[in-house]
């Protein structure tokens, strides 16, 4: 005997025995049936179908989500490229008192600015 004869064998013996219940209960089965058949299928369904059906489910949210994500990534991204360009003042004035600047930082017309800049400061 396989499943299918035993599960004809079980339904035609509960089919007997229902004319002996009440209508309400006959109908609460019915629903209960219904719903269990329902819920089946949705598990019976193919893997990309019941992701189609979540993305349906949640597209609302979807749809805030993903633009609010590719904004913040984008932010994060700008902050710490910008981050990695602008040089520490501390560190550019230490290299200049330990002399570990290139020798092109002398030949810097800026340099000589600062230089006349900051000796007039210390002799005030």
């Amino acid at each position: 005997m396989n499943e299918d004869d035993l599960a004809r064998r079980v339904t035609a013996r509960l089919d007997q025995s229902l004319s002996r219940l009440p209508n309400t209960t006959i109908a609460r089965l019915r629903d209960g049936r219904a719903r269990a058949l329902q819920a089946h299928s949705r598990r019976a369904m193919p893997a990309d179908s019941r992701v189609a059906a979540w993305i349906n489910a949640h597209r609302g949210l979807l749809g805030i989500g993903v633009p609010a994500l590719f904004l913040l990534v984008v932010t994060g991204a700008v902050l710490l490229l910008q981050s990695g360009q602008q040089p520490d003042p501390f560190d550019v004035e230490t290299a200049l008192l330990a002399d570990e600047l290139p020798i092109h930082a002398y030949t810097d017309p800026g340099f000589d600015a600062w230089l006349q800049h900051t000796s007039h400061e210390t002799q005030q």
